[in-house]
């Protein structure tokens, strides 16, 4: 049974780690569904978040960082598309040498361009590294460009004086403005798009368009066709502009949201490492993740052993010290209860600060540093004595042996340490001497300093001692150790006090053991607990330090102190007289979990900005980089190498396509625009872009619309979501849109159909006539599919050629709008429209292209459509594929930090069950909590709390027989056994106080004041009716675990209740107990009952009786801290341990 302990902890979580081991399994890469907030993807929200997160530097680092990977693939593109150019243009003119002569300084321009794309792309990455900017390459890269394209068609129209040819590359330089070029300010981008394209109609009007009767229809076609390209750079820019930031500020976010998970676990680590050893935490994790990942994996819980994975540790040659207050009460009875408690939090982190100076790994000599502690601690409350003029000194015993380490039980885990030398050790103190530190003729056998050492007779005289053959020696202080280490009087000590975060390395071993604990109970020598006497233990490895604190009176006498303490109202609230009293030292050490919230902020905003800025400098948007050493995508097809990552990116969610929606709606009626100003008048072929146009207008946009409009503009006023069925149908299809990929798939294939049919009509239903004279009516089946058979009169429906290619660009450049749809089916699509209009081209209408302009001399108007069409189709695919590739990256990068992200929080819940597992949730959340006051002292008073103290009464020679390490063993199953009963949900309110010498301490009714604790109150029973209940059924466990070990152990049991004080005590080392004087009684009740028996006081009976069961009266007993004997009844239990009812209740069920 002893993997019961893992079992219970592994339970608070295991379906949230579940999670987490669901979501980040190799076998599902894909991205949960975002949150619905349409806010998180409006650009002038995300500039907003920039301007108050100060990340503009960063952005442009990273803008960069994206432009520069862009004019690569610019150099690229342009290498292509020049040497094509200057490869077809060759095939065109090279059978007649006159033409290629003509056309030589077109070839030596493309060439050119060919060579200076070549060359730049070579440079690029090295220009970029050394200074950083692209901007006047970029400019240089316009300049030749816009130069070569200009040049052609004005060098070929003055040679021949009236030709009529167009420029090749003016819309890609357009579009190249906003994209490619590494330009930040948008502005300035459009000027130059502008500016080309007034160059491109100017040219058009000198030379192209001049002596056309049409000019000006021409001309408004034209310019809206710049418009469009002009539109799309912009429409491309801002698209880009909101996913960027979005996966910018995404990524921040999940940076700072590990960073906080990992601040936070180094926060529970450092506080649990304060109460138990590091060593044995990670005991304890081990064990919980191998239980919880077994659990996982099989859906059963991992059974052990009881012997094996123990949460105990068996160690030889270490020094164990136990320190003592004398004239405990006295100071009690002289101090109030304010500053009492100061005077006890000054002596205990005093004492921390000075075992610190000791190293917590293992020490060369540790029963040296455990002297020398104790002569620390017997200057520092010699200092305390003078001060606040108190007549107090400490009495230390130090004794070396063997120890056993470790946890007890499943709930509450306390780190202890047993074996004989402990109890040597104990009795060392006991028998000791104020002011000296009392060691064993083993310690002193290790000591190579020198120090004023005394024999005594307590090895002849003690039984104890005697039995063990020990001898034993006082060490006195001497004078300058005494000034050397006495506190300032302005409260500080003249060494650091280091902080209780601060990691420290424990284990136990051959070295110095520091355990700091400060325990409100020592333990009696009847065995069971003086909850009145505060007990501090500290430990550093190898040695081990335990203080406790009585009273000694003047003849030496040992006395139990009772003093009442003062309730506070307010919970976290201490007096003022505290803080006008605090020094430097003091608030050092009081604020130990605590920070300035504004520095904590702006250091953790500093670091997750310099992860951000390593991010960002480890990515790379270089060619080389993304063919060569990105090997999670594939360079070529660009898809990732892992199918899973490749399934979770395609079904991302996408909040801009009801955008792509809205865009295509304006680019159809400029289509159906320009295909209309040419002609004599408007034809019947607008009824496609009607159908188009509605279909898109009052389905599609309403469908992806609608909940953006209604979170935006109507949610706000009304705060309710829409009733209306149609409006609630409209919203959950706009999320069904955004979120589906067949969705938006079927609806970008419904809208590429149907803008197919509105380009391509226009065009068969032009009929042309054939170079033999004769016409082309309904002769291809393009023709038969689309168009009516009836009669039409030559050219009258035909638009100007060339705007005929625009739209089919245009219808292109459609496909290409729905960036977030997968890369290949844009593709494909572009390549079926191209490759059709190539065919209507060079097949259908030949000769009506034949008359139209082209790009050179000697170059087919045909070739040059094709080559327009084709050119815009390659540049399109190149901007989507760098755009999905920067996607891919930000996604594979996203990935790896939410796998951190992950992790960290996966740990963080196993530390945090940890820690709820060492100190109640509301304690742990308070010490935690960085925003409280610099007031580390937390108290609260409870008017009705039920007290148990439940002792395991085992045979005397029980240890003996079976040794250490198997009689912990059985009393962790028996501990354990009851900690299981605290996990039933009908003892959820009993809240387990801690365990010492085999007795168990719970009370039921510490409802910190919380809602959720309200809640519980109210569906729960009474109190001291639940701890009744529980404690039966701590009876009901023991005798089932008697049966499985073949023991004969008993149950000893007191209760009481009443008003108590809970509260933490200690400042480095945290310990929640409770106060009062029914935690007094209780502990009575214990100490003095009978085994198998459960013992009250005479008010306890009575409210038992009233809840119907039966106490049968034992006697009038004295017990300590009263001066009358107080009269004692047993709560009657039946040969199960049931608790019996009154015949009362009997006879009325």
């Amino acid at each position: 049974m002893a993997d019961e302990g893992d079992k219970k902890i592994s339970l608070k979580s295991l379906r949230s780690l579940s999670g987490f081991s669901e979501a980040s399994s190799e076998d599902d890469e894909s991205t949960d569904l975002e949150n619905h907030d349409e806010r998180k993807w409006r650009l002038s929200h995300l500039k907003s978040q920039f301007e108050s997160l100060e990340l503009h530097k960063l952005y442009d680092i990273y803008t960069d960082k994206i432009n520069h990977g862009y004019f690569s693939l610019f150099l690229i593109l342009q290498g292509i598309l020049s040497l094509s150019h200057f490869i077809i243009l060759v095939l065109s003119t090279y059978q007649n040498k006159d033409d290629i002569v003509i056309v030589i300084p077109d070839l030596i321009l493309y060439l050119l361009l060919f060579a200076l794309s070549i060359l730049g792309l070579y440079l690029v990455d090295k220009i970029v590294e050394k200074y950083k900017k692209l901007y006047y390459l970029s400019l240089f890269a316009f300049a030749v460009l816009f130069f070569v394209n200009a040049f052609v068609p004005y060098y070929h129209s003055i040679r021949e004086g009236n030709g009529h040819y167009r420029t090749t590359y003016s819309a890609l330089l357009v579009l190249s403005c906003y994209v490619f070029f590494s330009i930040h300010d948008l502005l300035v981008s459009f000027v130059m798009g502008l500016f080309v394209s007034i160059f491109y109609i100017m040219t058009l009007v000198l030379t192209t368009y001049a002596g056309s009767d049409i000019l000006w229809q021409r001309l408004l076609s034209e310019v809206l066709y710049l418009a469009v390209i002009n539109g799309l750079g912009v429409y491309i820019r801002h698209m880009n502009d909101i996913v960027i930031r979005r996966s910018f500020l995404d990524r921040r976010e999940c940076i700072m949201s590990t960073f906080q998970l990992r601040h936070e676990k180094e926060q529970e680590e450092q506080l649990m490492s304060s109460i138990i050893p590091t060593s044995m935490i990670n005991k304890v994790k081990a064990n919980y993740l191998e239980a919880t990942n077994y659990y996982l994996q099989t859906k059963k819980y991992l059974r052990r052993n009881p012997f094996e994975n123990a949460l105990l540790d068996e160690r030889d040659n270490v020094t164990i010290l136990f320190a003592d207050i004398v004239h405990y009460t006295e100071m009690t009875s002289k101090l109030d209860i304010t500053d009492l408690l100061e005077t006890l939090n000054d002596l205990f982190g005093w004492f921390d600060e000075a075992s610190e100076d000791y190293p917590p790994d293992p020490a060369p000599n540790h029963a040296e540093a455990c002297v020398d502690v104790g002569l620390d601690m017997i200057s520092i409350i010699a200092s305390v004595r003078k001060k606040r003029a108190l007549n107090i000194n400490m009495r230390i015993g130090v004794h070396t042996g063997k120890i056993i380490s470790g946890i007890i039980g499943a709930v509450k885990y306390q780190f202890d340490i047993w074996s004989r030398d402990v109890d040597i050790a104990n009795k060392m103190e006991s028998e000791g001497s104020p002011g000296k530190v009392h060691i064993t003729n083993t310690t002193k056998a290790l000591l190579q300093k020198s120090y004023t050492i005394a024999p005594t007779d307590k090895g002849e005289t003690v039984q104890q001692f005697k039995q063990h053959n020990l001898q034993t020696f006082l060490v006195s202080p001497s004078e300058n150790l005494e000034e050397t280490n006495t506190p300032e009087p302005n409260g500080t000590i003249n060494h650091p006090r280091l902080s209780v975060f601060k990691k420290q390395k424990r284990g136990l071993s051959n070295g110095v053991i520091l355990l700091a604990q400060l325990q409100n109970a020592s333990i009696e020598e009847e065995g069971g607990i003086k909850p009145e006497s505060p007990y501090l233990s500290l430990a550093s490895e190898g040695n081990y330090y335990k203080s406790s604190v009585s009273s000694i009176d003047e003849n030496g006498n040992t006395n139990d102190r009772q003093y009442k303490r003062r309730f506070s109202n307010n919970p976290y609230r201490i007096s003022k007289v505290m803080e006008e009293r605090r020094t430097t030292a003091d608030i050092k050490r009081r604020t130990a979990f605590m920070n300035n919230n504004i520095k904590r902020y702006a250091e953790r905003t500093n670091a997750v900005n310099k992860e951000m800025a390593e991010t960002i400098a480890n990515v790379s948007y270089s060619k080389y980089e993304q063919f060569v050493k990105i090997k999670d995508i594939n360079s070529v097809f660009l898809c990732f190498i892992r199918r899973s990552i490749e399934c979770g990116y395609i079904n991302m969610p996408d909040p801009l396509f009801k955008y792509y929606l809205l865009s295509a709606v304006v680019l159809i009626f400029f289509v159906y625009i320009i295909q209309n100003l040419t002609l004599s008048h408007w034809g019947w072929s607008s009824w496609p872009f009607l159908a188009t146009e509605g279909l898109i207008v009052f389905i599609f946009l309403p469908m992806s619309w609608t909940h953006f409009i209604w979170s935006r503009y109507v949610e706000n006023i009304v705060n309710n979501p829409p009733t209306n069925r149609l409006v609630n149908l409209l919203c959950k299809s706009s999320k069904l849109i955004t979120n589906n990929f067949a969705v938006k798939l079927v609806m970008f294939t419904i809208i590429y159909v149907l803008l197919g049919v509105c380009v391509l009509m226009e065009l068969i239903q032009c009929e042309s006539e054939a170079e033999d004279g004769h016409i082309f009516s309904n002769k291809s089946f393009l023709l038969a599919l689309f168009s009516k058979s009836r009669s039409l009169k030559n050219n009258e429906y035909c638009i100007v050629p060339w705007h005929m290619t625009e739209c089919c660009i245009l219808a292109v450049i459609m496909v290409f709008l729905f960036l977030r749809i997968f890369l290949w089916i844009k593709l494909l699509f572009a390549v079926i429209t191209v490759a059709v209009y190539s065919y209507c081209v060079l097949i259908f209408n030949n000769s009506f292209y034949a008359d139209s302009e082209t790009f050179n001399y000697g170059l087919k108007p045909q070739v040059a459509h094709i080559m327009s069409v084709i050119f815009f189709t390659i540049a399109l695919h190149c901007i989507d594929r760098q755009t999905d590739y920067m996607n891919r990256l930000d996604h594979l990068l996203n990935l790896k930090l939410r796998r951190e992200q992950e992790e960290a929080n996966k740990l963080q819940i196993i530390n945090k069950n940890l820690l709820l597992n060492i100190l109640p949730k509301h304690v742990a959340k308070l010490y935690l909590d960085v925003n409280r006051e610099m007031k580390e002292l937390y108290y609260e008073s409870h008017n009705d709390v039920a007290i148990m103290f439940a002792s395991i009464v085992v045979e005397d020679d029980l240890q003996d027989i079976l040794g250490d390490d198997k009689f912990l063993v059985l009393m962790n199953e028996y501990i354990t056994s009851f900690d299981t009963l605290i996990n039933r949900r009908e003892f959820r309110t009993i809240e387990k106080i801690k365990v010492a010498k085999w007795t168990y301490m719970a009370a039921c009714g510490l409802f910190p004041g919380g809602k959720e604790f309200q809640i519980e109150r109210h569906v729960t029973s009474a109190t001291l009716e639940t701890l009744l209940s529980f404690a039966s059924n701590m009876f009901k466990q023991l005798k089932t675990y008697n049966q499985i070990n073949m023991q004969n152990c008993q149950l000893r049991i007191g209760i009481c209740h009443g008003p108590i004080v809970a509260g933490v005590v200690g400042s480095k080392k945290p310990l929640y107990d409770i106060w009062g004087d029914p935690v007094n009684m209780a502990s009575r009740m214990d100490s003095t009952g009978v085994p198998n028996r459960i013992q009250v006081m005479e008010g306890t009976a009575e409210i038992i009786q009233n809840l119907g069961y039966t106490c049968d009266y034992r006697d009038n007993i004295y017990v300590k801290g009263k001066d009358e004997p107080v009269s004692t009844y047993f709560v009657r239990l039946d040969e199960n341990f049931d608790l019996v009812k009154s015949p009362r209740d009997i006879s009325e069920d």
